[in-house]
């Protein structure tokens, strides 16, 4: 098992919650621990910054439905 990933005995689930399900609640606890910390950006974005992110945001959703489509194309015309 990965160390650090199993919370320990003072976090905040029930003793009775064992296995997987304790498992993926400490990951759960884990991951809003971190985006708790991150909510608030720590650097200071221009204009131009943020439009090449938004660009390169839309160019990504673009290029999955691109994918999405090659799939549905490829599955129904055999």
């Amino acid at each position: 098992m990965i160390s650090g990933m199993i919370p320990e005995a003072g976090c905040d689930m029930p003793e009775e919650e064992t296995g997987i399900r304790r498992i993926f609640k400490g990951w759960t606890l884990k991951i809003n621990e971190i985006n708790e910390k991150y909510k608030n950006p720590r650097l200071k974005m221009t204009p131009l910054v943020r439009a090449s992110l938004l660009i390169l945001r839309l160019y990504l959703i673009f290029l999955v439905i691109v994918l999405m489509y090659k799939f549905y194309t490829v599955v129904s015309f055999r």
